[in-house]
């Protein structure tokens, strides 16, 4: 190796280091990502010294007794009015965190109701007592609820799992007269949600019901939306986080439903039929990251939430690769450039067979444009004609497009691992890239990338006579500029290392089938 470039290299080395070091690495541990919190870890987490009874007025004549469980972590509040959650929240405490509340706008937690309005109005002015709150050994708090009148007795037990983002609830209900048809465990939600949110990050709804997964568009929970498939669990998802209400093993397979509410809200409910005087239901309620091996150990199939497209398949080892190449490097921006240049490499094949078959037609695009002219009339011909003259040059048709089509899965599935993994959360990369889930805060990294696309498209064979067409593709650099502008920048650092490493391919093809023409001469 060239001395200057052995000393250039080392150099570069020494300062990513040093940066890293005395910048990056203060900066992680001082924003405390989501994605670095140590969710995974099994050792219990201390409680908070915020746990106890508070007295909250409601209407200035009575007060309801509110328990806060749980830690600075993950923590929740017990209502013994109607006994429910009336708020779940979880760290870090940032703009985003108040975000995930405005998008997924939930306010009641496993509200029991039912489909008979009467029962409705009882179940929700129920006033219960509470019968024991305690710690735990394991620094989860457990809170036993209890209420009973003339006409049906409830307990309601309420255990923290904070290190899973949850809290675990059994509802045990007696029924002293004529029992409810059925009886729904809700959570309420807002409808619509400011509007400076991106329409990207809408939410969704998820019901996992025997068979599979059904999912709707926030904009369908407008009108009354019923499932009446049995099912484990449904969840409120943004593009990050999620709030999932989950079935733990009742003898009643509960279904699903939704409906609008007077007042702006909905109700997402597991509806559970009544057969007996006696009904035990254990529930689960998750609010927190979509990390998927945490979500696996929340409850099986429920990392089905984090949707990587149609090629997810492909993306789950494109993800674990990252992580990978995060532990090594220990920057996610460092990762994605590693696990970019990895695909380019094992692709790479594809990309010079695929170049391969550009060049050959755009060696014969004169005579190609000659026969369009000839046969301008007869198509038929035409075709017939260009068809033979690809034949006897050697070419094949799809030896330009059939290895961009075998590409296109991979390069698909990594965008969206790109766009939607939480990973990528709070995590810095270099200089003015404090956030890659973020955009560019000054739009370097597109502006680069739509002159490296130039660049690329520059040196990549033509292979179109259409002057209409060549304007759109000289268009294409501006085109994905604009577009990454407001993407997450982690995203944008893909397209852009994608581009330059193209770039490099391009001039290694190009000098190879060069020298392969100059011997064939």
């Amino acid at each position: 190796m060239d001395r200057k470039l052995f000393l250039t290299v080392a150099l570069c080395a020494g300062i990513f280091l040093l940066w890293q070091n005395l910048y990056l690495k203060p900066m992680t541990l001082k924003q405390t990502p989501i994605a670095s919190q140590g969710v995974l870890s099994d050792k219990p987490v201390q409680p908070s010294i915020l746990s106890g009874n508070t007295l909250k007025p409601t209407n200035g004549k009575e007060s309801v007794s509110e328990i806060k469980i749980g830690n600075r972590m993950f923590s929740a509040v017990v209502s013994t009015h109607g006994a429910m959650l009336t708020e779940v929240s979880f760290f870090p405490i940032t703009n985003e965190a108040e975000k995930l509340k405005e998008l997924i706008g939930s306010t009641k937690q496993l509200q029991i109701t039912s489909s008979s309005e009467d029962w409705a109005q009882r179940f929700s002015k129920a006033d219960y007592k509470i019968v024991s709150n305690q710690k735990l050994d394991n620094g989860d708090e457990k809170v036993e609820l209890f209420y009973e009148d003339a006409d049906f007795s409830s307990r309601r037990v309420f255990q923290t799992n904070t290190a899973l983002y949850s809290v675990d609830v059994e509802t045990f209900l007696k029924f002293k007269t004529q029992a409810p048809g059925y009886v729904f465990f809700s959570t309420k939600a807002k409808n619509e949600v400011a509007k400076v949110f991106q329409e990207n990050e809408r939410r969704h709804i998820y019901f996992n019901k025997l068979g599979g997964q059904e999912s709707w568009d926030v904009s369908a929970m407008k009108d009354l939306k019923e499932d009446l498939g049995e099912g484990r669990w449904f969840a409120i998802t943004s593009r990050y986080f999620l709030n999932a209400v989950i079935d733990k093993g009742s003898s009643v397979k509960p279904q699903f439903q939704s409906r609008p509410l007077d007042d702006g809200f909905y109700a997402a409910s597991l509806i559970y039929k009544v057969d007996s005087n006696q009904l035990h239901i254990p529930n689960r309620i998750y609010y927190g990251p979509k990390n998927i091996d945490l979500l696996k150990k929340v409850e099986p199939n429920l990392d089905a939430v984090v949707d990587f497209g149609w090629f997810t398949l492909i993306a789950y080892p494109l993800l674990k690769a990252l992580k990978w190449f995060y532990k090594f490097v220990g920057n996610y921006g460092v990762a994605i450039i590693l696990l970019t240049v990895m695909v380019k490499i094992i692709t790479y094949p594809l990309t010079l067979k695929s170049m391969k078959g550009m060049k050959e037609m755009q060696r014969i695009q004169p005579q190609l444009a000659a026969l369009r002219e000839k046969h301008a009339d007869d198509k038929e011909k035409l075709n017939k004609e260009m068809l033979q003259l690809m034949k006897a040059n050697g070419y094949n048709p799809m030896s330009g497009c059939l290895p961009m089509f075998i590409q296109m899965p991979i390069f698909i599935a990594l965008y969206n691992v790109l766009y939607g993994a939480i990973d990528l959360y709070g995590q810095p990369f270099f200089g003015w890239i404090h956030d890659l889930s973020q955009k560019d805060p000054f739009f370097v990294t597109p502006v680069l990338l739509g002159l490296m696309m130039f660049l690329q498209q520059k040196m990549t064979p033509n292979t179109s006579t259409d002057p209409a067409q060549q304007k759109m593709m000289m268009m294409m650099p501006v085109i994905f500029s604009v577009m990454m502008l407001w993407l997450p920048s982690g995203l944008t650092l893909y397209m852009l290392v994608n581009s330059v490493v193209t770039i490099i391919q391009q001039m290694i093809i190009n000098r190879t089938i060069g020298n392969l023409s100059a011997k064939a001469a």
